[in-house]
């Protein structure tokens, strides 16, 4: 009874991650603090993650234009993946110390939000651009979908990069 109750969860877990991916609303744009939304993100994840988040909130706003609960959505997804990498590690190596960095700068006409771990690193960086792929026990493989699809549609771009870890970049125009 309890593998059925799970299965159930896992299925409908999949189901919601699905209508989601499929039918995510259209962005609502407006001027936003990219800052605060990355603090935001923290502090919402800071009780349950396992590794260190270190975020030099520079004293200088960085804007967008886009959604915040989009581009939060965003944040929480790229923050829980790279402690569930670094968790993999701790399973492994107890006294491991995971951090995860997360620095923006501005470059040209972009914002560009760098979110880096020291964690097990993505083996394949493209094909987790693929819907369904996923190398999680529990995962849908729809979070970097989903992740990627928002950031497009606020005209960025989606980079991830093996490094010691990972190493993702988030381009987003800014005003």
């Amino acid at each position: 009874l309890q593998t059925i109750n799970r299965q159930i969860k896992d299925i409908e877990k999949l189901v919601n991650e699905f209508s989601n991916f499929a039918r995510m609303p259209r962005p609502v744009i407006k001027k936003i603090n990219l800052n605060n939304v990355i603090l935001r993100s923290i502090n919402f994840l800071k009780i349950s993650l396992k590794s260190k988040v270190v975020f030099d909130k520079n004293e200088k706003p960085y804007f967008v234009m886009g959604d915040e609960d989009q581009l939060y959505r965003v944040f929480i997804n790229i923050i829980k993946n790279a402690d569930e990498s670094i968790i993999e590690i701790l399973s492994k190596k107890p006294k491991y110390i995971g951090k995860i960095d997360i620095d923006i700068l501005k470059n040209n006409d972009y914002i560009v939000t760098v979110v880096k771990d020291n964690g097990e690193g993505i083996s394949d960086t493209k094909k987790v651009m693929t819907p369904y792929f996923t190398t999680k026990k529990k995962g849908t493989g729809l979070g970097l979908p989903i992740v990627n699809k928002i950031v497009n549609e606020h005209s960025g771009e989606l980079v991830i990069k093996k490094d010691n870890g990972t190493k993702i970049e988030i381009w987003l125009p800014g005003i």
